[in-house]
């Protein structure tokens, strides 16, 4: 399943850095997330009547087409009825689009209903980091980045290997950047790069070596299909 998405998340995650030192080069997706040119009507109506797997077909349909709101009512319909490929949608839909009401709120109720999932602890770390609708907590925010990067969710990989170079935590940085790079995390070409400079040639030997024979641990292999579509579409 990693190899199936991998080539789309190479060319289109853009990134979302959890602490301020690679906030520069990190860029939010808010305004991918706007409203499409053409509005469809009888939606809301029509999309309660639906069994959750057909309005999750059609949510994710909407979804590529960018009619967001269109495929909030769709996912809701699906979410409601405890489908988990559709609230985790649903969530990242209300993190992004802010202009939606209650925007936080909403994406941190779909979110933390699947804290179990790496793709929703993944969130959950960056609305502790960033204090979007709960409290700012740098330690809560760093519980749940190590359990998304403990399920080898790539993304999380990185930021944790961010977060061990601002302690100067080198070995530990390049490893988690290792990881992620080795599950086709574009951003952590450069990581790998920046924190070997820091290593000595021994150093990174031995990491490099400790790497080898524990990469397949940290391989990113989620068997969802939901989720492998939802990250086709995010990143």
């Amino acid at each position: 399943m990693k190899d199936s998405w991998k080539s789309s998340l190479k060319d289109k995650f853009k990134g979302l850095g959890v602490f301020l030192v690679v906030f520069g080069g990190i860029v939010l997706f808010n305004t991918v997330f706007g409203e499409p040119p053409i509005k469809l009507s009888g939606i809301g109506k029509y999309s309660k009547s639906m069994p959750a797997e057909e309005a999750r077909e059609i949510g994710f349909i909407l979804f590529k087409s960018k009619h967001y709101a269109d495929a909030r009512a769709y996912f809701t319909v699906a979410a409601n009825q405890g489908d988990v490929g559709s609230q985790l949608s649903l969530a990242t839909l209300y993190f992004y689009d802010l202009n939606a009401q209650n925007n936080y709120q909403q994406a941190y109720r779909w979110f933390s209903q699947n804290s179990d999932n790496a793709f929703a602890q993944y969130y959950l770390s960056l609305l502790y980091h960033f204090g979007h609708y709960v409290p700012q907590s740098p330690l809560k925010s760093l519980f749940w980045l190590e359990k998304s990067a403990a399920e080898s969710f790539p993304a999380a990989q990185h930021n944790l290997s961010v977060y061990y170079f601002n302690l100067g935590h080198y070995r530990e940085a390049y490893l988690w950047a290792l990881y992620a790079r080795g599950n086709g995390f574009s951003q952590s070409r450069s990581m790998v790069n920046q924190v070997a400079q820091r290593l000595t040639a021994a150093e990174k030997a031995n990491a490099d070596q400790t790497y080898r024979n524990t990469k397949t641990q940290h391989e990113w292999n989620d068997d969802t299909n939901q989720t492998n579509e939802l990250l086709e579409q995010v990143f």
